[in-house]
């Protein structure tokens, strides 16, 4: 198959749907990474912050643990995958100059 000429050096159009698509896919991934890191974060906050509660509980337990252990990721996820906190925003600002760059 002969490959047409390109005019003022524009990219093929078969090459670019399939570099836009590519694109699309990576941006894609970023911004899942990014909503992922924030709701990691966000568990992680959660758990310090029950952790650093005053006194243990009177009839604490692993079950306890686990269920409290449960609802914070829950809870983290649900926040960041709504409106979230921002931090999502900032990594995918921050690290979306670098999608689509190979060295």
């Amino acid at each position: 198959m002969t490959q047409l000429p390109t005019i003022g050096g524009a990219m093929p159009l078969t090459r670019q749907l399939t570099g836009d698509a590519a694109e699309a896919r990576q941006d894609d991934r970023l911004r899942q990474a990014a909503d992922g890191f924030e709701a990691l974060f966000l568990q992680q906050m959660l758990k310090s912050a029950r952790e650093a509660s005053l006194g243990d509980d009177l009839f604490g337990s692993s079950a306890q643990d686990t269920t409290n252990s449960l609802l914070d990721q829950e809870l983290a996820n649900t926040a960041s995958g709504n409106a979230g906190f921002g931090l999502s925003d900032a990594v995918y600002r921050q690290f979306s100059g670098f999608v689509g760059k190979r060295g």
